[in-house]
């Protein structure tokens, strides 16, 4: 029965092993994840920002998911190295990328649906803009002037300022060009650049696509290591004091005393007094003594 304990005991010893090594690989996997998430992250910034500050007509919005899931990534991260503060780290993390998953789909919207659907490539591929410079070298100055639009019904003057490319071709002459394509990109340096970004918004809006399912899964596997112990190996019971509750206990013929091999066991089996058992059961070693006879009753 003892062999059969120290068996089953000594096929449980690699179990936390096992756990540990599992832990150490799902933990560096998500540290790829998310060092992938951060970079994408970035990126999104970097081409936001550029996005904005080229022109002042288009009002580019994808550098905000990229800002707010560049913390969350930074935040899971740190989670994932620090075993400390490992559950707060990523639950600040966790709620960081939830709200970036939300602003890269509303990026997604603002930049795909109302920004780049409303771009109309077409005059400018045909080289039908025109690019307007005051020829000034003071930069911060704005010249206005009045240029004159020709269209195949009628014709009508235009305001532009310097630094602009515009195309005759969108602007409506009919409302002033009010609620109509963009017409005009102020602030750029040649109309060669307003297709440059063109081509920027299209890959911010895909990236901020993919941010958006890269970050779902990112708070997924995040969530599943939210409560995960150390990875610190744990120590291997020894043999004495392995046992099984369902045991049965043990006796001793040198003493004559209970070996209980559950720590509970006392509370259902008291201990053996010494005496009484040195009284019922006789020492092996003592010699046989014949008991005397009573003297018979006359």
């Amino acid at each position: 029965m003892t062999a059969r304990i120290q068996g089953a005991a000594g096929m449980d010893k690699p179990v936390p092993r096992s756990r540990a090594k599992e832990s150490m690989v799902r933990v560096r996997g998500a540290l790829w994840l998310v060092l992938g998430m951060l970079s994408l992250s970035l990126l999104l910034v970097v081409l936001g920002v550029y996005a904005t500050t080229r022109t002042e007509s288009l009002s580019v919005s994808g550098y905000t998911s990229g800002v707010i899931l560049t913390l969350g990534s930074f935040l899971g991260l740190l989670g994932l190295l620090l075993e400390e503060n490992r559950k707060q780290l990523l639950t600040a993390a966790i709620v960081f990328l939830s709200f970036g998953i939300i602003f890269s789909f509303l990026c997604l919207v603002i930049d795909g649906a109302c920004i780049v659907l409303n771009m109309d490539m077409r005059p400018l591929k045909a080289g039908r803009c025109q690019y307007y410079s005051s020829g000034s070298s003071y930069i911060y100055e704005n010249f206005y002037t009045s240029v004159t639009c020709w269209n195949p019904t009628e014709s009508c003057n235009m305001t532009v300022r310097s630094g602009t490319c515009y195309c005759c071709d969108l602007y409506n002459c009919a409302n002033g060009g009010y609620l109509s394509n963009y017409y005009e990109f102020v602030g750029v340096q040649s109309c060669e650049e307003v297709f440059t970004l063109y081509i920027f918004i299209w890959t911010l809006t895909g990236l901020n696509l993919v941010a958006f399912f890269t970050g779902i899964l990112t708070t997924a596997v995040l969530g599943s290591l939210k409560n995960l112990r150390s990875s610190s190996p744990v120590s291997e019971p020894s043999e004495s004091t392995a046992s099984s509750p369902t045991a049965p206990l043990l006796m001793n013929a040198n003493t004559h005393t209970v070996h209980q091999l559950h720590p509970g066991a006392s509370m259902y089996f008291p201990a053996a007094d010494g005496t009484a058992a040195s009284q019922s059961f006789p020492s092996p070693s003592a010699p046989w003594q014949t008991p005397a006879l009573l003297p018979s009753p006359r």
